[in-house]
């Protein structure tokens, strides 16, 4: 019975690669990497309605990469929408990321010009930057 030459490769292959060809070939000590931090973007001051909605208290700015976005003082948004158990296992609530997040999503819409994929990309990159 002939083994078929790739099955012999494979292995060979994955662990030849895995053993350095020489001393020399490795650096001696930790490699050092930098790493550019963002600035996390600004936190929303916001009020949570009595009928669970979510108002924008004083202006917000928003910056996600060359876009900076301004969003007034009395903006309203119901923020995360979802069923009452999956907002609360989210973190819903006016010191949550993710209704940050969600409030501001909500303000796109009301944007000439943003589309729905641009406002759910905005949304991640929110997240992202949020620490999400």
């Amino acid at each position: 019975m002939k083994t078929p030459l790739h099955f012999l490769l494979v292995p060979i292959i994955l662990v030849t690669g895995c053993i350095p060809a020489s001393s020399r070939d490795h650096q001696a000590g930790p490699v050092k990497q930098q790493v550019a931090r963002r600035p996390r973007p600004e936190a929303p001051v916001l009020k949570r309605l009595k009928n669970g909605h979510y108002k924008v208290i004083k202006p917000w700015t928003v910056t996600i990469g060359r876009q900076t976005w301004q969003i007034p003082a009395g903006y309203s948004s119901n923020g995360i929408t979802a069923p009452a158990r999956i907002k609360a296992a989210l973190g819903d609530g006016v010191g949550h990321r993710e209704t940050w997040a969600a409030v501001f999503h909500d303000w796109l819409f009301t944007q000439k010009g943003v589309s729905r994929k641009q406002a759910d990309r905005m949304f991640r990159d929110l997240l992202v930057g949020y620490g999400v």
